[in-house]
């Protein structure tokens, strides 16, 4: 398979864009869990973390290296999925 390119999404630490990010198209089809973390930079320098789905949907982005309460990612991931 070849690559994909995300669409572009905003920084949740600064509003600036998250553009431009390739990845292989096994990388999400073979995924033996879904969403995909891919780790990736905004256009500021802001690490952040991209949760793909199997459409290549970009469904939330996470600063990295923030703490996660509540709501963190992992309940938003477990939220996402329990509509299948």
């Amino acid at each position: 398979m070849g690559k994909m390119t995300l669409n572009t999404v905003p920084c949740p630490e600064c509003k600036g864009s998250i553009e431009g990010i390739v990845i292989e198209e096994d990388s999400i089809t073979n995924a033996k869990r879904i969403p995909v973390l891919v780790p990736a930079k905004c256009s500021n320098g802001h690490n952040v973390i991209l949760f793909v789905d199997r459409k290549f949907t970009v469904r939330d982005v996470e600063t990295a290296g923030t703490v996660v309460d509540e709501d963190g990612s992992v309940n938003k991931a477990m939220k996402w999925m329990d509509g299948f």
